[in-house]
């Protein structure tokens, strides 16, 4: 909201100038925390105006809130999921903010359900939501086998198992004529970024033609890659890619993406083909190009060979200065199962599974939005946990405020179903 102040001028003419609500709103003042600031945890005092953080007091100060030395942490971030139910989009957003995330970025949604869920996203009481739509694959590839898994359980609309979401959930392309005749369609339905499918592209031709194999084994024609690369960055959106194997990652990073949606699957037979390129690293840390994580495919009976490869490529992304972000990719879950994960594989420290969660995340899924910090002029958004998560990194769902923009939050109840029912 906005004031007009205005001014008798000599020509008898009056001129209105605006005046922001921070200027004539009292500041709120929270005392008694213990402050991230990236690093550690400081004790000090800060004070949130117009929505906005201010490190030191300002004249009017309204409400003082003590935080009973409570440790202040930015708000989580979900760097890799599929919201595809707009019905149920109110109980993914209680779900979020439950678990202090407020941040998600969405690798593959159908245009509809993102029109749907618009309007219950973004804003001081809900979660900040961007989405790739329909994402590029080949033929018969992935995400194919679970467009048709979900649209047979009735997730999905049920026309969708016959024509495999094509058009709607994703477009199969075998050429740049293929990728010209999808784009008008995509652009269409206003992505925030875009959809590549790469699966083990060093062996497209092969699997391609290997009737035996199912879409789970199959992506689109690695030498497409950068004629969508291209088409996406002319219309100012980035481009996610889909990897499964190195040679994937480094297929992507040659292409120009700007995200890379996965951390390598490692195969327990092959483990070797799954270590990044050292080069190819530090290539992608030179243009900023985020990785998520997404290794739930760990739980159970990960060997030592695998896990062995999983912590090489984490610490050779350390050295590079990749820019690390937590995504989970577990439909109907949050990225509270992935940082869980980490934690209990010993796979960051505490202070850079927080770096990762609170900080980098947040900042790579908005770039432009000044997140991630308690810091003055950054967004007045932050969680409050009764304990220390770099002692302890299971603090971190301990949480007992929630505040964004400003505005304090206290989610409602409704829950997710699990798919068992």
């Amino acid at each position: 909201m906005w004031m007009r102040r205005c001014a008798l001028l000599a020509l008898g003419l009056a001129a209105c100038q605006t005046l922001p609500t921070r200027e004539r709103e009292p500041a709120t003042e929270y005392r008694g925390g213990q402050w991230f600031d990236g690093e550690r945890f400081l004790a000090k005092t800060m004070w949130v105006a117009g929505g906005s953080f201010v490190d030191s007091r300002p004249a009017r100060v309204g409400a003082v809130v003590d935080l009973h030395n409570g440790f202040v942490v930015p708000p989580y971030g979900e760097g890799h999921n599929h919201w595809l139910e707009p019905t149920l989009v109110d109980a993914y957003v209680q779900t979020y903010l439950r678990d202090g995330i407020f941040y998600v970025k969405d690798h593959g949604t159908a245009p509809a359900f993102h029109d749907e869920m618009r309007p219950l996203l973004g804003g001081p009481a809900s979660v900040d939501f961007i989405s790739a739509h329909q994402g590029f694959t080949g033929p018969k590839g992935h995400p194919i086998e679970i467009v048709d898994a979900l649209a047979g359980m009735g997730i999905l609309p049920a026309a969708w198992a016959k024509t495999h979401g094509e058009g709607d959930a994703l477009f199969v392309v075998t050429s740049e004529q293929d990728i010209a005749r999808a784009w008008p369609r995509l652009m269409a339905g206003k992505p925030d970024f875009v959809k590549v499918f790469l699966v083990h592209s060093d062996e497209y031709a092969l699997r391609r033609d290997n009737l035996a194999l199912t879409p789970k084994n199959r992506g689109m024609d690695p030498a497409l890659v950068p004629a969508v690369v291209a088409r996406a960055h002319a219309a100012h959106l980035r481009v996610s890619a889909h990897i499964e194997n190195a040679h994937d990652f480094h297929v992507a990073i040659a292409a120009g993406v700007d995200d890379i949606a996965h951390m390598p699957f490692v195969d327990k037979d092959h483990p070797d083909g799954y270590r990044i390129d050292e080069a190819d690293l530090r290539a992608a840390a030179v243009r900023g190009v985020s990785i998520a994580t997404t290794l739930d495919w760990m739980q159970g009976d990960a060997t030592e060979e695998q896990l062995a490869v999983v912590r090489d490529n984490l610490t050779h992304m350390r050295a590079a200065g990749n820019t690390i972000v937590i995504g989970t990719d577990q439909f109907r879950k949050t990225a509270r199962v992935e940082v869980d994960l980490i934690a209990s594989r010993h796979l960051m420290s505490n202070l850079e599974l927080l770096q990762a969660w609170s900080v980098r995340t947040p900042q790579a899924i908005f770039p432009r939005r000044k997140l991630g910090r308690l810091a003055n002029g950054f967004e007045a958004s932050f969680l409050v946990l009764t304990g220390d998560p770099l002692a302890d990194f299971a603090r971190s769902r301990d949480i007992v405020m929630r505040v964004k923009q400003g505005h304090s939050i206290i989610p409602r109840e409704t829950k997710l179903p699990s798919l068992g029912g």
